[in-house]
C-alpha cells in the first residue's frame, strides 16, 4: 500500500477529479485510473494459476490456437512498421504462456519476455522452449541488453505504474525502435455509454484506463512517436464466450455444457467493439 499522492501516469499531473466507478480522472489529459492503493506486488498476486483457470479465464491453455489467431494479427499489422534488417530482437512485457512469443519467434532473430505468473512463464519456458521469466519487470534486471521491438499485449491496464514501465523499455531502445500496446479504450463509445457496465471496468485487475489521447500523452513523454492507433478486433471462443456471460455473471453452465457436449466450445468467434485500441510507437 501506499500513501504518495497520486499523479497521473499519462501526463505527470497531480491534478485529478473523481469520476464514476470509484475512478480518478486526470483534469489534464483525461487518463483515468483507480486510486493508486495497489502496489505492482498487490496486483501481481492476482495472477495465479487459478486466474488462467476459473477466475478470469475459463481455460487460457485449452484456447491457445485462439489467442494466437490475435496475436498473428497483431503480429501482421506490427510487420508494416519494421525493417527485418533493423528490427531483430522482441521484447514482451507480460508474456503469460507464452502464446505471442511462439508466434512470434521465426519473425525475429531472438524472443524474450516476463510475466509476474509463475505458472504461465514456467508455462513457456519449460513447454513452449522460450526464453521467458518469471520477474517483477520493474525490479528485473535487463543489464545492456536492447530491444528492437516491445510489446505490451492487454497488459498495460493491469499494472500500478504504467509509465515505469515504458520509461524502463525506452531505456533499452533506440531511435527507430518499436513499441506495440493493446489495452482498452476508455473514451470509445462503447465505453462512454457503458461506464460503469463497460465489460473491461474491471477492477482490481485493470487499473487504468487510457484513450487514444492519453496513450499518445504518455509514449511521447518516453519519446515515441505514434505511428499506428486504430480499434483492434479479436478472436474468441464460444466457451470463453459462454464462460464470461453464463457461467461467471449468472452461475448457469448450461449454455456452456451444451457446446461442449457438441464439441463447438472451441469455435473461434470474431468480435469488434471498437473499444480495444492497438497502438504502435517509434523511438525517436
Amino acid at each position: 500500500m501506499t500513501n504518495a499522492a497520486p499523479r497521473c501516469a499519462a501526463c505527470d499531473s497531480a491534478s485529478y477529479e473523481p469520476i464514476f466507478g470509484g475512478l480518478l480522472r486526470c483534469k489534464d489529459c483525461g487518463h483515468a485510473f483507480a486510486p493508486p492503493e495497489a502496489t505492482d506486488e498487490d496486483l501481481a498476486a492476482i495472477y495465479t494459476e487459478n486466474y488462467f483457470t476459473g477466475e478470469e479465464y475459463h481455460n487460457y491453455l485449452a484456447d491457445k490456437d485462439v489467442a494466437q489467431r490475435n496475436f498473428r494479427a497483431r503480429l501482421r499489422v506490427l510487420k508494416r512498421f519494421m525493417d527485418p534488417a533493423r528490427h531483430r530482437r522482441l521484447f514482451e512485457v507480460g508474456c503469460a504462456y507464452g502464446f505471442f512469443l511462439e508466434a512470434a519467434k521465426d519473425v525475429f532473430a531472438s524472443v524474450q519476455g516476463v510475466d509476474v505468473s509463475a505458472a504461465a512463464a514456467g508455462y513457456a519456458k519449460n513447454n513452449l522452449h522460450l526464453d521467458a521469466t518469471c520477474a517483477d519487470f520493474l525490479k528485473y534486471d535487463l543489464g545492456t541488453r536492447e530491444f528492437d521491438v516491445a510489446c505490451m499485449w492487454d497488459t498495460i491496464e493491469h499494472l500500478a505504474h504504467p509509465d515505469l514501465y515504458i520509461a524502463k523499455l525506452a531505456d533499452h531502445m533506440k531511435t527507430g525502435a518499436l513499441i506495440a500496446i493493446t489495452t482498452g479504450d476508455f473514451a470509445s463509445l462503447n465505453a462512454r455509454v457503458r461506464r460503469t457496465k463497460w465489460r473491461l471496468m474491471h477492477p482490481p485487475s485493470h487499473a487504468h484506463y487510457f484513450s487514444m489521447a492519453s496513450m499518445t500523452t504518455m509514449l511521447d513523454r518516453f519519446g515515441f512517436d505514434i505511428v499506428y492507433a486504430r480499434h483492434c478486433g479479436y478472436y474468441r471462443s464460444l466457451r470463453s464466450m459462454a464462460y464470461g456471460v453464463f457461467v461467471q455473471k449468472h452461475s448457469d453452465t448450461r449454455a456452456l455444457d451444451l457446446m461442449n457436449r457438441l464439441g463447438l466450445g472451441g469455435f473461434p468467434l470474431y468480435l469488434n467493439f471498437y473499444d480495444i485500441m492497438y497502438v504502435i510507437g517509434r523511438k525517436r
